[in-house]
């Protein structure tokens, strides 16, 4: 045991409606990433924190902030309608949903107005958000930069701006978007936090371009996104055709357990999710990014509710946290190495036990080997668990 880790969040925060609410979850100890947050950011500035899938990052950052803005609250505050003073930013709206529960939960004990953002609100729900006062808004990037566009909200009294999953917020596809909404929210004044499992190579200098004039320290450095020891890897040789035959041995073999199959597009989740209903497995969903958004809500919900087997594309590989997930397939090796390693991060989480298999086929060599060279770069060699066949 580490002589330096603290006993409990004690000496790291002192609101007691959040140490009520860490005890009413039977949270007892902050973890590593906990113990190196907490402290920064609730001294001021800049940070680029990394820690692990299920280290614990989310309450790394919503306990200084909630802590901070308890400290600040005043009157005057039922005045700012309309003007949150921290945006958490998320890249789907699962996430945001996911992060939304947690907030709600702390703010069950801490009071403050946790108000969410994503698609598919609308009607009254937008009208009670615009006539709030907003503490904690969470959102995903398009909807956000629309009502700061529009003038909806305002962020005159802005203090925080995270970016959960920081390295997925400012890849390519999200340039635009984020680079549009952080120079309407230039407040020189706003802490800005990037949460991420993994970083990609560059990721330094990417956020110079993103953040010009902004410095930003490192936090949780050494605690990159590699696989748990509690997590066993197993790797299944066979051709493509023969995936969608030997998976239907597969499932029955994991009939009594909670599992996640990672496939490579819409298509063959849609063939893999019927071929896996028709061997009578009830419990099986699908996931793709092109359900209507009630509809992935719900199938998420289920999921989270009953078990059983979820088909998913990308869309389901960050963040989000099963607790009864017992094993991961990757039907299709994802073509990026970190979709590999938040691929199998959703087993194993906060000290849980949890399998991978690999679908490996002769035409895998080249994911393979950025597979591998990810796992070595991050302190795992041995876990070079895609041997090269020959």
């Amino acid at each position: 045991m580490n002589s330096k880790r603290v006993s409990g969040f004690t000496k790291l925060i002192s609101n007691q409606s959040l140490l009520d609410y860490l005890s009413s979850v039977s949270i007892k100890r902050p973890t590593q990433v906990q113990e190196d947050c907490i402290p920064k950011l609730l001294n001021g500035g800049n940070y680029a924190v990394q820690g692990r899938t299920g280290s614990g990052k989310t309450l790394g950052y919503l306990l200084p902030i909630i802590e901070k803005l308890k400290e600040r609250e005043t009157e005057d505050e039922k005045k700012n309608i309309a003007q949150p003073k921290s945006i958490i930013l998320l890249p789907t709206r699962e996430l945001a949903l996911q992060i939304f529960g947690i907030a709600k939960g702390i703010s069950h004990f801490s009071k403050l107005r946790i108000r969410k953002l994503v698609g598919g609100d609308k009607g009254k729900s937008l009208d009670n958000l615009y006539r709030s006062q907003i503490d904690i808004l969470i959102t995903t990037p398009d909807r956000c930069l629309r009502v700061f566009k529009n003038k909806e909200l305002r962020a005159n009294v802005l203090q925080y701006l995270v970016f959960d999953e920081a390295d997925q917020l400012l890849e390519p596809s999200f340039k635009k978007t984020v680079g549009e909404l952080t120079s309407i929210i230039n407040n020189k004044n706003v802490q800005i936090f990037l949460i991420s499992a993994s970083r990609p190579i560059g990721f330094s200098e990417l956020i110079k371009g993103f953040f010009q004039g902004k410095k930003f320290k490192t936090v949780g450095k050494g605690e990159e996104n590699i696989l748990s020891h509690r997590v066993k890897t197993y790797n299944i040789p066979m051709e493509n055709e023969e995936k969608f035959i030997y998976v239907e041995t597969f499932v029955k073999k994991q009939n009594k357990r909670n599992g996640l199959i990672f496939m490579g597009n819409k298509a063959r989740a849609k063939n893999v999710f019927e071929l896996i209903k028709k061997t009578g497995h009830e419990k099986t969903f699908l996931l793709h990014k092109d359900l209507e958004t009630k509809d992935r809500v719900a199938v998420v919900d289920k999921f989270r509710k009953v078990g059983g087997i979820m088909v998913a594309t990308d869309i389901f590989a960050r963040g989000i946290d099963i607790t009864h997930l017992d094993w991961v397939l990757n039907f299709d090796l994802p073509s990026e190495p970190d979709y590999y390693l938040h691929r199998s991060g959703r087993v194993g989480r906060a000290g849980r036990l949890g399998d991978v298999f690999n679908f490996v086929t002769s035409k895998d060599g080249k994911r393979q080997e950025k597979i591998n060279e990810a796992l070595i770069t991050q302190g795992r060699s041995d876990l070079k668990i895609l041997p090269k066949r020959k």
